[in-house]
This record gives C-alpha cells, structure tokens and sequence, in this order.
C-alpha cells in the first residue's frame, strides 16, 4: 500500500473508529408476570447393590420404565427483582411460575464400577430423554455402602411465559432507558444445563438383596438465565428427589431392581410420587 493510498482510505478508518467508540450495547431486564417450565428429573444413581470384589471393575447397562402422571407444580415464592429506568420502573413483584414436572416413560444408563480395597468410583451416563453424566464415588463394603457425586445434564426444554420488559442501553455517553414492551412466549424451546448433586446409602440383607435410599438435589433450568434476550431476575428453585428401594442379583450378570422416588420441594407443596423398574446387565 503507498502513501497516497493511505490518504485515500484514512478517512474511512477514521469514520469506522468513531462508529465503534459510539456504539451501543443493550440489554433487557424481564419481569415475568406468569410462566409454565418443562422439567425433567433424571434418576439419581443408587450405588452398586451389592460387595463387589475388591480389585476390580463391573460395567453395568440398565432399562428403566417409570409410572408417572405428567403434573403441574405450582411454585411460591418467586419474586422478579425491581428494575428502575429513566421514566419507567418495573416493581419488585411475585411472578405466578410452575413446573410441568413431566416423564419420559423408558431411560437407558451406563455406569463403569471400578473398586479397589473398599472404595468404588463410578463414572457413567444416560439418556432420560435428553444426555447426562455423572461420577460418584464412595464405600463398597461387606455388608453397607455409601456414595456421593453429582450428575449433569443437557437437553431442549419447553416453555411459555408472559411479562414486561425495560431495556437499557449503554454507551460510552453513559447509560439511559431506550425502549419498554410486553414479551409474550407460548410453547417455546431453551437449551438448558441441569445439575444434580447426590449421594446414596444401601445395605446388604443378603449378598443378593439390597435397600438403598438415595437422596438428590436437582436444579432444573440450572444455566437458564434470558429467554429470547431478555434476562430474567428470579432463579429456579430446586427440587429434592428421594429414591427408596430393592434390588436383587439374580445371577452374576443380571440385577433387577423396584422402587419409587419421591419429589418434594421448598417452593411448591405437596409431595409427588412416581414409581419405576429396572433390569441392568452386568459384565
């Protein structure tokens, strides 16, 4: 490039250079004023069932069919925070928010078990309906056994709300209020994170039966912070999930198992029972 080149084109850097010194970064703060969120609880892990031999490694395939009513879980509590603009404010106020705590009758899992003297680690995954893993890691002894890990999911989910948005935009003049409107959403799908953190507790009637009680806290919705851009200013509760159960080892490669888990929650009432089977292939 020469000299009279960069005559020609230095007013138009210049030009291109002040447009971005002047540009404008918005964002918009959502108060909702009613919505419904589809949620899926994956089962927790719920241990080995049963001494696995010290030094070695099981990997375990199960099928699981659930019973469970799709319901409605209305949630309390749930306040949009106060956005204050130049003209226009939009109050701190209850937002009228429920799960539809919905259920994907089959689900399918793996888990490698690896054990060494006492202690086993797990690492595995699933689909119910959409992908997780988890890792757990605990004691596998003679007559007991205990865990703890987290599980972590992703998948599309549903939704449909109604509210009022404020939009700020930022400059480097400072920031001031540049729009107002009503957001509107029916039947709507968000890409969302959920997170699980669990453990489990089973002991060994005999070296084939095993209860096992396996507790969870499962955030729904975990990295949902905006829909269609507008940022929301409540978080979503969570809710605790309790597995109660039996499982028995036919043989050296077959393990069935029968339970029922049941979701309770700070921010809804009630407790909401859903019962399931599983056949799991070990080897």
């Amino acid at each position: 490039m020469t000299t009279n080149d960069l005559k020609f084109f230095w007013p138009f850097f210049l030009c291109l250079f002040t447009l971005i010194l002047s540009g404008c970064n918005a964002f918009n703060q959502l108060n909702v004023h009613s919505g419904n969120f589809d949620v899926y609880v994956s089962p927790t892990f719920t241990g080995a069932g049963y001494n696995i031999p010290k030094d070695s490694s099981i990997k375990r395939t199960s099928l699981q069919i659930k019973f469970q009513k799709k319901e409605m879980l209305q949630l309390h509590e749930i306040w949009n925070k106060k956005a204050v603009g130049d003209d226009r404010t939009l109050p701190e106020e209850k937002a009228n928010i429920a799960y539809r705590l919905k259920n994907f009758p089959i689900t399918a899992s793996y888990d490698y078990l690896m054990k060494s003297e006492v202690w086993l680690a797990s690492l595995g995954g699933g689909l119910d309906p959409y992908p997780y893993l988890r890792a757990y890691s605990g004691w596998n002894g003679k007559h007991f056994e205990f865990g703890i890990g987290f599980q972590l999911g992703f998948g599309g989910y549903r939704y449909s709300l109604e509210g009022d948005f404020l939009q700020h935009c930022h400059t480097f003049e400072g920031e001031y209020d540049c729009g107002y409107g009503h957001l509107s959403k029916k039947d709507n799908m968000k890409f969302s994170f959920t997170l699980a953190l669990g453990t489990y507790a089973g002991i060994f009637i005999t070296k084939e039966l095993a209860l096992t009680y396996a507790p969870a806290i499962y955030f729904p919705w975990w990295t949902a912070d905006d829909f269609d851009s507008h940022d929301i200013t409540f978080s979503f509760p969570f809710i605790i999930e309790q597995y109660m159960g039996a499982s028995y080892l036919l043989n050296k490669h077959i393990q069935l198992s029968l339970g029922a888990t049941v979701y309770v929650g700070e921010n809804f009432s009630g407790k909401h029972w859903q019962a399931n089977t599983s056949a799991s292939l070990l080897f």
